[in-house]
């Protein structure tokens, strides 16, 4: 399915939680991260590291350490009137020890940039290099769709991420930005519900539509 339309992609692309237990081919990760490289970024100075995490024990660590955050931010027993949205991000949660696979991406503030601490505790300003790994994140995971793969951006780890950091051996001048589950999912791909375009366009000035 690598041959997919760009369109077609962008348009049956969707957000998973259910994962079947598949293995993730390597090839296909190593597909994935070489078309997230090909995103524009900021001076071509290439700020990210991708990790690809592909060993079941490791996944238990990180999707543990997802887990706990997760539930302890939430609430571990689901409230009566909790939303579908909710409800399926807190069964990711409860079962992101178990994914086929994970990709974290990381930035890296190497000193390139002209950025200063944004605190003690960090020797970089967080979310500076936001505009070059965001796009290279969606490279990802439309290359993940047009493989069959399914993914899901997720931030929840931020609250544990020095424990994070700690199990992946990751240098305090990386920043980690996000999580994605990946495997072969349960369930269909798009097309996804949207508002119009018509609705969320405007034309020279805010709110202006033009049908």
């Amino acid at each position: 399915m690598d041959d997919m339309n760009l369109f077609e992609a962008m348009y049956s692309q969707r957000s998973f939680t259910r994962f079947r237990p598949d293995p993730v081919p390597k090839e296909a990760i190593d597909k994935m991260i070489d078309a997230a490289i090909r995103a524009p970024n900021g001076g071509n100075r290439q700020p990210w590291e991708f990790i690809a995490i592909t060993d079941p024990e490791v996944i238990a660590q990180v999707g543990g350490v997802y887990k706990d955050v997760w539930l302890n931010a939430m609430g571990h027993e689901a409230p009566p009137d909790e939303t579908p949205a909710y409800k399926a991000a807190r069964y990711l949660a409860n079962h992101m020890p178990e994914v086929p696979a994970m990709i974290l991406i990381c930035a890296v503030h190497d000193g390139a940039a002209p950025t200063a601490p944004s605190s003690q505790d960090e020797p970089f300003v967080r979310g500076s290099q936001a505009s070059s790994v965001w796009p290279a994140a969606q490279n990802l995971f439309l290359a993940a769709r047009a493989l069959g793969l399914g993914t899901r951006l997720t931030t929840a780890h931020l609250r544990g991420e020095q424990r994070v950091k700690d199990i992946l051996g990751i240098p305090d001048h990386v920043e980690t930005v996000m999580l994605t589950p990946l495997g072969y999912p349960r369930g269909n791909f798009g097309p996804t519900q949207r508002k119009p375009a018509v609705e969320v366009t405007s034309y020279n000035r805010y709110g202006n539509r033009v049908t």
